[in-house]
C-alpha cells in the first residue's frame, strides 16, 4: 500500500511516529558504529581493555566502578562495616583479584583486608606512583589507588594496592582516556541526533506535506476551472484516502454538472423549437381561418351551399387548433409531473383484442392484426385514461405515415420474466436508422418542411414517451427492413390484485 492510499489520520500518526523510530534507530547505528570505531582506532589499550572484559579480566573501568562503589556506600550506610554489608561484599570482591584495601578515618583504621597491614599499603600505593591523593593507577607493575571521602558519617581514607595486577604482555591503559573517549562519544552522538531528527523531521514533512498538498491544488485548480465555465477539466488524482475520495466526489459533481448544463442546453434548444413549432403550426389554421372569414365578408361565398362550405372548413380548422392546445397543455404538465395517474391493472391480451375489434370497425380501411404470442394474459399496472391515449397516438402516428390511403399495423405481446413487452409496427414511410430518437423530441417531423397542420401537432409520441416513464416503463422505436416502423413499449409486469 502506498502512503498516499492511507487515510489522512493514520498518515498524521504513522508520520509523527516514523519521527521518533528512524531518528533512535539511526542513532543507536551510529553509536554503535562510533564505539567500534573507538575500539579499533584509538589505540591499544582501549582495544585490550576491552577485550579483557569479555576474556573475564580485570579492566581499569571494573576496578574504577569497584573503588567508587566503596566511597559512595561509606557516604551513604552509616553501617558500612558491620558484616553482610555491600562495603564488605566489594571488599571481598577486590581481594578475591589480589586487591587489598585499608580504610581509615579520624578515629583510625576502620578496615583492612586480611594479611594485609595499613603502612605496608601506604608504601606499595607510593611504590606505584600513587602517593597522592586522589589518584589511580595501573601500570605494567600493579594497581593502586588512594581515595579521600568526606560525609555525614566522617571522613574516610581508602588505599587499595595489588602489585603484579597489571595487563598480560605489559601493556598500559589509563582510565581517563575512557572518559575522554566517552565524552567525545556522547558529543559526536548527542550532534548527530540533533542533526538526524531535523532531516528527518524535514523529510517526514515534506512527504506528509506532499501526500495532502498535491490532492488540495489539483482539487483547487479543478474548482478555478469549473468556476472559469469549463467542465472538461479533471481533478486527476487518485488515491484510497479521504482526499482521494473528495477528489473522486468532486469529478463526479462536475460531470453531473456537465450533464446538468448539457440538459439545459437541449431542453433551451427545444424549447426554442416547441416555439417555433407552435406557431408554425398555429398559423397554418389561423391563416385557412382568415382566407374563408374574409371569402365570407367579401360576398364570395354567395350561395348557401358555399357559405356552409367555409364555415364548416373554419370550424374544422378551429378543431384543430383547440386540438393541438389540448396536447401542449397535456404535454406541459406531463413535462411539469403535474399530471395526476391512477394506476389500476389492466390486461393487456384482454384490452387489445377489444381494442382491435373496435380498430377495424372505425378504420376500414387498415388492416390491424393482434398477435398475443405465448402471453395468454399480460397484466400490468398503468393508468388506463393515459394508457388509451398512448395507443391513440401510436394510431394516430401510423396513419398519417401510411403510404397510401390503406395500411398494415401488426400487435404483438411479448412476456419476459418481470416485463412485458408491446409491439406496435406499421408498414408506412418508415424512418431513417439515425432518426429513432428525434422522433420523440417535440414537434419534430420526418418532413422538414412541416407540412401542414392536417399532419399533427407534432408532440403525439413525445407524449407517449412521457406517459410510459411516468408509468414506469420505455418505449423506443426502431426501423423495419423494408419501410415501416416498430415502435417498443416495455412495461413492469403486475403481480397479485391491485
Amino acid at each position: 500500500m502506498k502512503l498516499r492510499d492511507i487515510d489522512v489520520r493514520k498518515k498524521i500518526m504513522l508520520t509523527n511516529f516514523m519521527m521518533i523510530v528512524i531518528p533512535v534507530l539511526i542513532i543507536l547505528l551510529v553509536t554503535v558504529g562510533i564505539l567500534i570505531g573507538i575500539l579499533t582506532g584509538a589505540g591499544s589499550s582501549v582495544t585490550i581493555a576491552a577485550a579483557g572484559k569479555w576474556a573475564g579480566e580485570t579492566t581499569n573501568y571494573q576496578l574504577q566502578l569497584m573503588i567508587d562503589s566503596l566511597s559512595e556506600d561509606l557516604v551513604e550506610n552509616k553501617n558500612a562495616f558491620r558484616e553482610g554489608s555491600p562495603f564488605l561484599e566489594i571488599c571481598l570482591e577486590l581481594e578475591k583479584i589480589g586487591v587489598n584495601i585499608a580504610v581509615s578515618d579520624e578515629t583510625g583504621v576502620r578496615y583492612v583486608s586480611p594479611g594485609a597491614a595499613p603502612g605496608q599499603l601506604e608504601r606499595q600505593a607510593d611504590a606505584l606512583h600513587a602517593s597522592q591523593t586522589p589518584s589511580f593507577v595501573r601500570t605494567q607493575e600493579g594497581f593502586a589507588s588512594r581515595t579521600v571521602t568526606e560525609s555525614g558519617n566522617g571522613t574516610f581514607s581508602i588505599v587499595a594496592a595489588a602489585p603484579g595486577l597489571a595487563y598480560p604482555a605489559g601493556e598500559y591503559y589509563a582510565y581517563d582516556s575512557l572518559k575522554a573517549h566517552l565524552k567525545a562519544v556522547l558529543v559526536i552522538v548527542g550532534t548527530a541526533a540533533i542533526v538526524i531528527i531535523i532531516l528527518t523531521g524535514i523529510d517526514l514533512s515534506k512527504r506528509l506535506s506532499r501526500s495532502i498538498l498535491a490532492p488540495v491544488r489539483k482539487l483547487g485548480e479543478a474548482t478555478f476551472a469549473v468556476r472559469s465555465g469549463n467542465l472538461d477539466h479533471p481533478v486527476g488524482y487518485a488515491s484510497g484516502d479521504e482526499l482521494g475520495q473528495v477528489c473522486e466526489e468532486f469529478d463526479e459533481m462536475r460531470l453531473r454538472l456537465k450533464e446538468s448544463k448539457q440538459a439545459e442546453k437541449r431542453y433551451e434548444q427545444q424549447r426554442k423549437q416547441m416555439i417555433a413549432g407552435i406557431s408554425h403550426d398555429l398559423s397554418t389554421p389561423l391563416t385557412a381561418i382568415k382566407g374563408y372569414v374574409s371569402g365570407i365578408l367579401d360576398g364570395i361565398a354567395d350561395t348557401p351551399e358555399k357559405r356552409e362550405h367555409y364555415l364548416r372548413t373554419i370550424y374544422d380548422r378551429a378543431c384543430d387548433m383547440d386540438k393541438m392546445v389540448d396536447s401542449l397543455f397535456l404535454f406541459s404538465k406531463l413535462d411539469l409531473d403535474q399530471e395526476p395517474f391512477h394506476m389500476e391493472r389492466v390486461d393487456l391480451a384482454a384490452y387489445f383484442k377489444d381494442w382491435c375489434k373496435e380498430a377495424r370497425e372505425k378504420l376500414p380501411g387498415m388492416e390491424i392484426a393482434f398477435h398475443p404470442g405465448p402471453c395468454a394474459s399480460a397484466p400490468v399496472l398503468v393508468d388506463r385514461l393515459q394508457f388509451d391515449r398512448v395507443v391513440a397516438n401510436l394510431l394516430d402516428n401510423s396513419i398519417k405515415y401510411r403510404k397510401g390511403d390503406s395500411g398494415k399495423i401488426e400487435i404483438s405481446l411479448r412476456c419476459t420474466g418481470n416485463t412485458v413487452a408491446l409491439d406496435f409496427q406499421d408498414d408506412g414511410i418508415g424512418i431513417a436508422e439515425g432518426e429513432t430518437e428525434k422522433i420523440f423530441e417535440s414537434f419534430y417531423r420526418t418532413d422538414p418542411a412541416r407540412g401542414n397542420a392536417a399532419g399533427g401537432s407534432g408532440l403525439g409520441l413525445a407524449i407517449v414517451r412521457r406517459i410510459v416513464e411516468r408509468m414506469g416503463g420505455r418505449v423506443s422505436a426502431h426501423a423495419r427492413e423494408g419501410g415501416g416502423l416498430r415502435m417498443t413499449i416495455a412495461l413492469p409486469k403486475a403481480e397479485g390484485d391491485v
